[in-house]
């Protein structure tokens, strides 16, 4: 599926554009469709310096800041310290 399909499929969700998640137990309203995930971590309030993840059928998938991710209605997040750094 190419980027704008992907970004049609996930703008049918929500009144008026707008996808419902939840992040760190709280609710949010934001823009459905693509987002580049610093820019979602920054809408919602997550800490720069944190991971988000994805909250999956089969577990959490960590989500790199530089990627691309599709939002839609009743998406879960949560978000974590970074793992591996220097001791």
């Amino acid at each position: 599926m190419n980027t704008l399909e992907e970004e049609k499929k996930h703008d049918d969700h929500g009144a008026a554009g707008t996808a419902k998640i939840t992040v760190d137990g709280k609710k949010h309203k934001v823009r459905a469709g693509l987002w580049l995930v610093a820019d979602l971590k920054a809408t919602v309030g997550v800490d720069p310096a944190k991971v988000l993840a994805e909250v999956t059928s089969t577990g959490l998938k960590d989500l790199d800041d530089n990627a691309t991710i599709g939002v839609h209605d009743d998406q879960k997040f949560v978000s974590h310290a970074r793992s591996g750094g220097s001791s």
